[in-house]
Order: C-alpha cells, then sequence, then structure tokens
C-alpha cells in the first residue's frame, strides 16, 4: 500500500494546480463614474488581478442595469487622443491588468433614470476560457474615485 502514497500525492498537486488555475482570478477597486447632466454614456473601472499561471483574456462584460457594456481603451496616436474599441484585454500571469481613466476602461450608454452615487452596479466579467465573475461596483463622483 506504501506505493499509493508518492501517486496520490502527484494527484492531489495536479488538482491544487488545476484548482488554482480555475480560481486565480479576481477584481477589486471597481466603480463606476457618475454621469454628468446629458451624459450619453457611463465609464466603470477596476483592476483584474490573475494570481494564476497562463494568460486570461477578459473578452465581454454585462451588466443588467444597461443595455451594453463595451470594452474601451484611449490611447494617444501621433498627438491625438483616440478612444477605441478592444476585442479583449490580456491580464499576464501572477500579473494584474488596470482599467483606469486614460487606459482601458468599460463604456455603458447611460440608462434612464441614470444610476445615482452611492448605487451598486452588478458587472458580470467574461474570460475567453468560460470563467465568470460578478462584482459590485459603487457609482462614485469623479473627484471621489479610489
Amino acid at each position: 500500500m506504501r506505493w499509493h502514497t508518492p501517486h496520490r500525492l502527484a494527484a492531489v498537486l495536479l488538482l491544487a494546480t488545476q484548482a488554482a488555475g480555475a480560481a486565480g482570478l479576481r477584481v477589486d477597486g471597481a466603480w463606476v463614474r457618475e454621469a454628468p447632466p446629458g451624459a450619453a454614456m457611463l465609464a466603470a473601472y477596476l483592476v483584474v488581478h490573475n494570481d494564476g499561471g497562463r494568460p486570461r483574456t477578459l473578452v465581454s462584460v454585462d451588466s443588467p442595469r444597461f443595455d451594453a457594456v463595451m470594452l474601451h481603451r484611449s490611447r494617444v496616436v501621433d498627438g491625438v487622443a483616440r478612444m477605441e474599441h478592444v476585442e479583449g484585454i490580456r491580464i499576464p500571469p501572477a500579473g494584474r491588468v488596470a482599467l483606469q481613466p486614460g487606459g482601458y476602461h468599460l463604456m455603458m450608454p447611460a440608462p434612464e433614470p441614470p444610476p445615482r452615487v452611492g448605487e451598486r452596479i452588478p458587472l458580470r466579467l467574461h474570460f475567453q476560457d468560460g470563467e465568470t465573475l460578478q462584482v459590485e461596483a459603487p457609482v462614485r463622483r469623479a473627484g471621489d474615485a479610489p
């Protein structure tokens, strides 16, 4: 019976490694910027952490509070600020990607009525491998961002 112990240990380590890869994603610092009067779009920000050993790609986000949530990136090209839709955001192994003003962010058409400061917006993040994460992002004034 003693010869089974190394095999059991190897199996346990393999399963633990696979579970860590599946559970290696987490989100913090999520918030939605309060909509200024007449705004057609709102922006949301957060930080996605990948504690696993393989890259992960955020491919979409949805929310019951909005008709659509789009992945966007702001950047300067030839001295001109541009905002563009992106198909996915890659999170490197043992790394993180901050969705923040001036970089990657989430864009959402402003619903009626617009969300109020303090309201918590549910967001569901979908990754290329089928994993989803659910977070709540409080609505904050731009000056009150984390």
